[in-house]
């Protein structure tokens, strides 16, 4: 196994619970609708989507959402109802301080863009590469070809982890080193395994 230099973990699901329901009810009350119709208007035309792969920046997004809705979303509103659905899992993102010099660590999702400077709150100290920024979403292996780019580095000499396998089939068929882990006990050991404590 070659001298690994990067760790790309995935946020929701891993190093933070994402309760989508809620996400929805935060956002419906500020729009002044019900959760059923802000769900339909952002599976329409796929506008979710499209904006988690950068085709739809955040301001075309919440237009959208507002024509339809006839509400006045801006994207505080969609901030806040991000980051009251989501819950850091302090045990894994404590992990990522032990981490040995030399590796760079950064959060790999399948966000958009209205949603990256709430990660980037909840952990200040890492790098987001979202799928909106890349341009392609997980699990295609280009994904993880462009994050080790952005980080300077050879897929060979990446980690990436994931709670869900399918992404790891991407990971792996793009080069990486690749794993999953669902919570802080399974996340210690991969790093221990890889040797990046």
């Amino acid at each position: 196994m070659p001298a690994l230099n990067a760790l790309l973990l995935d946020f929701d699901g891993l190093l933070a619970d994402y309760d989508h329901r809620c996400f929805l009810r935060e956002l419906a009350d500020a729009a002044a609708c019900s959760t059923q119709q802000l769900d339909a208007a952002l599976r329409s035309e796929h506008l979710e989507l499209a904006h988690a792969r950068g085709e739809l920046e955040g301001a075309q997004l919440l237009q959208a959402l507002n024509a339809r809705l006839d509400s006045r979303l801006t994207a505080a509103h969609w901030q806040h109802a991000r980051a009251t659905a989501t819950v850091p899992r302090r045990d894994c993102v404590a992990l990522l301080d032990r981490v040995r010099d030399g590796v760079s660590v950064a959060i790999l999702t399948n966000n958009g863009a209205l949603t990256v400077p709430v990660i980037e709150q909840l952990l200040p100290k890492r790098r987001v590469l979202a799928s909106a920024t890349l341009g392609i979403r997980k699990p295609d292996p280009e994904a993880y070809r462009a994050a080790c780019a952005a980080l300077g580095c050879e897929p060979a000499q990446a980690l990436f982890v994931d709670h869900l396998f399918r992404n790891v089939q991407g990971a792996r068929a793009a080069g990486l080193q690749a794993d999953t882990a669902y919570h802080a006990q399974s996340l210690r050991k991969l790093l221990k395994r890889y040797q990046l404590r």
